[in-house]
């Protein structure tokens, strides 16, 4: 990793909340650390700093963090000192706000600053309403413009610290991890961000809708975001893919880098049981495990020992149990839930997993599958399962066909053969995919904007 200081930058960490992306934002943090980068988290969640020292000390606990002060948050650090915020504020009249607003404290009680409660509008972050400023006495001296106006301020004052005490600074990295604090980043409006500080912008998800093509429609807050973010130093994607789609459908305004996820270490013992079909991510419409409950009863009929051992809950979670009942499988299926570590227990054992989304952005549970010897079976969507499965571990299905995901899976429990073959050439591509090929393509990016900033 090039010489610099790092601020990797996050609207939360919270454990067991948003599912594959804190874990691939903490992951990669770490394989920074082990790289050689002076690395820093950073979150924006306006949360009490009791609860984020929980937070910290479970993930040092699960070893995803490597140590509680290396996590910090904007609203814990002007609570421990409010200097950086007051000297950041517009001094004069406070403009005049349609919104109400929230007042954070510090740890006395006593008002620090008030964040506008935008409600109805999606583009929350967005809005210039004021954010008051106040001094130790209670009294408003100043303002920010926005959330943007906040969150600039705040990354100013962290990337003038100087880490080792001495005159000179390394250069500031900040590795934006969420669509919506990167469109704040380089909205305009009150402070800038220093020169000297350099965005890259990471992405973790699909940026179309149905039907998933490279010029299908998008939302609209991935539209903003495409409009914005040739002001970025570089965009890192998942896969080659979803580069590529981007580019055929904007051409080549964005400096596109591809850094993908890397290949975990699986230290779990591999003692598959024959027949068991792992499932392990939200029950949500989206992951369509219904796709792989249609599937069973054929599935069944060919290998009588399959089972399914379903990791994760979600909202449809009710919905596909009374399907599983309806469709006369519901004793061949095993509901796990939530468990906070879910990889241990499920590629210990698991002789197959499937994946049946209609989108991902380069999913974490293929990567950990094939480093654990676990064969995979997934629908050919965007993004990831292609080019991750390129050089083996897996099986390609065509996207949405359910008879095709049963044969498959079939083949893969029926062939003990082609399981093995599977699962030597699934641990040689996660081999390949480690964090060190990781962390060589994020040096190159950031190399990059290092030395001809897209700013200059």
């Amino acid at each position: 990793m090039p010489g610099a200081r790092y601020l990797v930058l996050a609207s939360r960490l919270v454990p067991d909340r948003d599912g594959g992306f804190t874990i691939s934002v903490l992951r990669r943090a770490l394989d920074m650390a082990a790289a050689g980068a002076e690395i820093t988290l950073l979150t924006v969640d306006p949360g009490e700093t009791a609860d984020h020292d929980t937070h910290r000390a479970e993930w040092v606990r699960r070893g995803l963090l490597g140590s509680e002060g290396s996590l910090r948050n904007l609203f814990d650090d002007a609570r421990s000192d409010p200097s950086w915020l007051r000297r950041s504020a517009i001094p004069g009249p406070v403009p005049s706000s349609p919104w109400p607003t929230r007042v954070v404290t510090d740890g006395s009680g006593a008002a620090m600053l008030d964040l506008p409660v935008v409600s109805g509008d999606a583009a929350w972050h967005l809005t210039d309403a004021p954010v008051r400023i106040y001094d130790g006495d209670g009294d408003v001296i100043g303002w920010l413009p926005g959330f943007g106006g906040l969150y600039r301020a705040w990354l100013n004052a962290v990337a003038a610290e100087s880490a080792d005490g001495g005159a000179e600074r390394a250069p500031v990295v900040v590795l934006c991890e969420a669509r919506q604090i990167g469109e704040t980043l380089v909205a305009s409006g009150g402070p800038a961000l220093d020169a000297g500080i350099r965005v890259l912008h990471t992405t973790h998800a699909c940026h179309v809708l149905s039907p998933f093509q490279w010029d299908s429609p998008m939302d609209a807050a991935w539209q903003r975001w495409f409009e914005i973010a040739d002001r970025f130093d570089g965009v890192l994607w998942l896969t080659p893919s979803q580069r590529d789609d981007v580019e055929r459908r904007f051409g080549g305004r964005l400096r596109s880098f591809v850094v993908p996820h890397p290949a975990p270490v699986v230290s779990a013992p591999s003692d598959p049981v024959a027949g068991r079909i792992v499932i392990l991510n939200s029950l949500i419409p989206r992951k369509r495990v219904d796709h792989v409950l249609r599937a069973l009863p054929a599935i069944r009929a060919a290998v009588p020992a399959a089972h399914l051992c379903v990791y994760g809950d979600g909202g449809s979670g009710a919905q596909l149990r009374a399907l599983a009942t309806e469709l006369g499988v519901a004793d061949a299926v095993e509901w796990l839930g939530h468990v906070a570590d879910p990889a241990t227990q499920a590629w210990a054992s698991a002789d197959v997993l499937v994946l049946a989304s209609t989108n991902e952005g380069q999913p974490l549970v293929i990567l950990e599958a094939l480093a654990a010897g676990v064969p995979v079976v997934a629908y050919d969507m965007p993004y990831g399962p292609r080019d991750t499965l390129a050089y083996g571990g897996g099986v390609l299905v065509s996207d949405g066909d359910i008879d095709a995901l049963a044969a498959a899976l079939i083949d893969v429990l029926s062939d003990r053969g082609l399981r093995s073959e599977l699962s030597a050439s699934g641990r040689a591509a996660a081999a390949a995919m480690d964090a060190a090929a990781s962390m060589r393509a994020l040096g190159d990016a950031v190399r990059t904007a290092l030395v001809d900033p897209v700013s200059s």
